[in-house]
């Protein structure tokens, strides 16, 4: 179990770093209290009249977390470098068995709908060393970016140069032609799509004649990463302890990178769509999705959202048939592309709810600087989006409010595989993943239990509210706020 100060030796501590500074000799404490995480975050009570939603257990639903990281984490172990549930690797189908066992356990109608997919992209080999000042520096972080171009079969060396923020500001004077450009990515609004993107870090090196590109997004410790590659040029991440020791050596002189980066594409790969069907009243359908494919182990991306759907399949699989105006049908998508593309192939015509259940629970960071990341007993605010007309909105963020599911101030619509088409009913979406795509965050002990629950017991009620609503009363008139 994760085990953290208490809040009040964190002010101790940081106390007695400022007596220290000060020339005194550093205090400690006489003893040092610590707490079991896992089971001290924040857990909101049941609102009266909703105590139904208590069988919606968030510590049950962490169950299936696990299980689905411990699979990614299997085939880690076993020797795959580039890994987790890739899509049609070994872990994804083994995923997909799990879903299906857990839908049939509930008593739901299972399907596998094939899924062709398009050649994936699949990294094979590579390589960084360092060489400056009589040191060699081989980071154990760095990674290749996602879809990123190869090196020559037996690499190639470069001068690396640093380009700070990758403004332009940043490349006024300096020569990068034929170089590796080094770059910092603070994570806003995440670390996938991290500050060098969205300020055109990356197509900026290139432009410049940049033969790579290093990318350290700005978390404490040495977390791998990995994101979308820069265009035409071999693309990594690099950890902040990592890029640290490197830009220490770059300080005492010139240093030159040997790297390498083989990949391949892999053609006629299949996968599948896993569905689980509890009939309603009705022939009018609520779809509940959720991805199972993942990078690294895929904790809160998106395990957490499955664990959500789980737990909402096994709820309603208790409700009677009489009782569910809709029929409900739950979705594991192979990906988040041609696994929603099936989705949607399959018509919207009886369609009354999508939910995208994607990146549910994450715990919330406090970040202190180079002193580190500190984990907290609350669940991360979530991003969000609702299309729907105003009278859905308002019993949306009533269910949010009451089950305790923290959200942003304001609607951010996120364009990606289900969301994108979800957008042609009326739909909704919670997602938070501030660290996502990356190997020592992702990880199931950082998915809040509480989380989870609060989540899809909002869910469970939205669904049970929107049943007493037609589809016209549902549905937007105008078109959807974004911002």
């Amino acid at each position: 179990m994760v085990k953290r100060c208490a809040a009040a030796l964190l002010v101790f501590c940081t106390a007695a770093a400022v007596h220290a500074q000060q020339g005194a000799r550093e205090q400690k404490p006489v003893k040092e209290h610590t707490f079991d995480l896992e089971s001290s975050y924040i857990r909101m009570p049941l609102p009266p009249g909703d105590e139904k939603y208590g069988a919606i257990d968030g510590y049950r639903m962490k169950e299936h977390v696990r299980a689905i990281t411990a699979i990614t984490r299997k085939h880690h172990e076993a020797g795959e470098r580039y890994w987790g549930r890739l899509p049609g690797s070994k872990a994804d189908v083994e995923t997909e068995q799990y879903i299906a066992a857990r839908f049939r356990d509930y008593g739901l109608t299972v399907e596998m709908q094939p899924v062709a997919l398009s050649p994936q992209w699949r990294a094979t080999d590579w390589s960084f060393t360092a060489t400056g000042s009589g040191t060699t520096l081989t980071p154990t972080s760095i990674y290749p970016a996602e879809d990123t171009f190869n090196t020559p079969p037996a690499g190639v060396t470069l001068d690396i140069v640093w380009a700070g923020l990758g403004t332009e500001l940043d490349f006024a004077g300096r020569d990068v032609k034929g170089k590796l450009v080094f770059m910092h990515s603070d994570p806003r609004p995440n670390a996938f799509q991290g500050t060098v993107r969205s300020n055109g870090g990356m197509q900026r090196a290139v432009q410049k004649g940049a033969a790579a590109v290093l990318v350290n997004v700005n978390i404490p410790g040495n977390i791998t990463q990995t994101f979308a590659s820069a265009p035409k040029v071999p693309t990594f991440s690099i950890g902040t302890r990592d890029a640290d020791e490197l830009k220490a050596l770059m300080t005492k002189g010139p240093v030159s990178v040997n790297l390498k980066m083989l990949s391949e594409e892999r053609t006629g790969m299949k996968d599948n769509n896993v569905w689980g069907t509890l009939p309603g009243a009705t022939a009018e359908e609520v779809i509940i999705a959720a991805h199972h494919d993942s990078r690294f182990e895929g904790a809160f991306d998106n395990a957490s959202g499955i664990a959500t759907m789980l737990g909402l399949a096994e709820y309603f699989a208790k409700v009677p048939p009489a009782q569910r105006r809709r029929t409900i049908k739950f979705v594991s998508t192979a990906t988040n592309g041609e696994g929603a593309n099936a989705v949607k192939a399959r018509g919207l015509n009886n369609v009354a709810l999508v939910i995208n259940s994607e990146h549910t629970a994450i715990t919330a960071i406090s970040q202190f600087g180079a002193s580190g990341s500190f984990k907290t007993t609350a669940t991360s605010p979530r991003r969000w989006w609702i299309n729907g007309s105003d009278k859905f909105a308002a019993l949306v963020f009533d269910a949010y409010k009451k089950f305790g599911v923290a959200i942003w101030e304001w609607e951010m619509y996120d364009g990606g595989g289900i969301s994108a088409f979800a957008r042609e009913v009326t739909s909704i979406q919670l997602l938070d993943s501030p660290v996502y795509h990356s190997a020592a965050a992702d990880r199931d002990d950082n998915v809040p239990p509480p989380g989870l629950e609060a989540v899809a017991r909002a869910y469970a009620k939205i669904i049970e509210q929107a049943g007493t609503m037609t589809r016209a009363e549902l549905q937007q008139s105008l078109g959807p706020a974004s911002r």
